[in-house]
């Protein structure tokens, strides 16, 4: 396994896992995949809060990574350093040593139950607004309701839902 450091540089990778960990450096997010032509799988840690908003700001999360093609970077303004996580497109790029594959009639998905998943998802959704809620209530000294962590949940369940 190949652990790689923001420090060093970008990281463009396809995720095959993410969870929450608890790191050298506190509360982190696991991210591990594939990057192009390697040889074995890279690790990156990333702290949760930064990378939570990251994600947040990509309508992703922890549990919907699998299979997404990402590029992480730190940068610096001014004396403080900032990781940011953006959509890659890696994975659709061919790789060389892959044969040519003729496309195939595309597959008719079977449509799930709209209720299917519902509830995990909204639980997703409450997770990450708490998280986010107060997280900016900690930064801004603002004080914040259950009515806000609610609010917040609705709106990332709308977005979800609209993808």
């Amino acid at each position: 396994m190949n652990k790689k450091r923001l420090s060093d540089g970008p990281v463009e990778m396809v995720i095959a896992n993410a969870s929450v960990v608890e790191g050298e450096y506190g509360t982190q997010i696991m991210f591990m995949g594939r990057e192009q032509g390697a040889a074995e799988d890279t690790v990156l840690y990333i702290s949760e809060r930064s990378a939570a908003r990251q994600l947040d700001r990509l309508a992703l999360n922890v549990h919907s990574l699998p299979g997404e093609a990402l590029r992480f970077e730190q940068v610096t303004k001014g004396d403080r350093k900032y990781n940011n996580i953006y959509r890659s497109t890696i994975a659709s790029a061919p790789q060389q040593d892959e044969p040519f594959a003729e496309p195939t009639a595309p597959a008719v998905a079977s449509t799930p139950s709209p209720k299917a998943g519902a509830y995990d998802l909204y639980a997703d959704c409450l997770s990450n607004a708490a998280r986010m809620v107060l997280a900016m209530s900690d930064e801004t000294g603002v004080s914040v309701s259950g009515s806000d962590v609610v609010a917040a949940a609705a709106t990332l369940y709308i977005q979800a839902n609209r993808r």
